[in-house]
């Protein structure tokens, strides 16, 4: 709703946690973009900018409601989740404290800012890939030693997501973008905002 009051604190890793599990539906996009509505976090999805690397935006100016832009660069379940969850993150971690901040990311730099990004940046992927997979499940998942479909399926079973999620976190360490291709969901996520 346009008038939905958001309230301070809404974003934990418990509800960012539920907001992943929505990725299990086929139209789980669009339950997310919906139920951060409910909660007064507006969810924009803007056309991607030729000749840009911009995958998403978090802001709130001024006092007024939080705002998250996805541009869908890469239209990919996997990728829709982690960028999603990590603008969230932000509103969660950065946003209720200082409202008059803008988040502008490309997320294709993730690698390089691990060894030299900010703490902010560090904060929000750790909190978005919490939400997703947490650590200790990764951890001690077959798929992380074994990144077969099969055990891609049964760690998103276990966590109650969606297996395009396992494989983009199963691709991102390997650092590997061919494995698991068939289970990203390419071409998945835009037609669901389609006008």
């Amino acid at each position: 709703p346009p008038d939905a009051h958001y309230l301070p604190g809404t974003v934990t890793p418990d509800f960012m946690r539920g907001v992943a599990q929505l990725s299990r539906s086929e139209k789980g996009p669009r339950l997310a973009v919906e139920l951060l509505g409910e909660k007064g976090i507006a969810v924009q999805i803007v056309p991607h900018l030729p000749k840009t690397y911009l995958d998403g935006a978090a802001l709130r100016l001024g006092g007024a409601r939080p705002v998250i832009g996805l541009s869908l660069r890469y239209d990919r379940i996997d990728n829709f989740w982690f960028c999603l969850l990590h603008e969230l993150a932000h509103v969660g971690l950065h946003l209720d404290a200082e409202e008059d901040r803008v988040f502008v990311h490309d997320h294709s730099l993730r690698r390089r800012e691990e060894t030299t990004g900010s703490s902010m940046e560090l904060e929000a992927d750790g909190w978005a890939e919490e939400a997703l997979i947490p650590k200790a499940a990764w951890d001690e998942s077959e798929v992380s030693r074994d990144p077969s479909g099969m055990a891609a399926m049964a760690l998103a079973l276990d966590l109650g997501i969606h297996p395009a999620i396992v494989a983009g976190r199963v691709r991102y360490e390997l650092g590997n973008y061919r494995l698991l291709s068939q289970f990203v969901g390419s071409g998945q996520v835009r037609r669901q905002f389609a006008a």
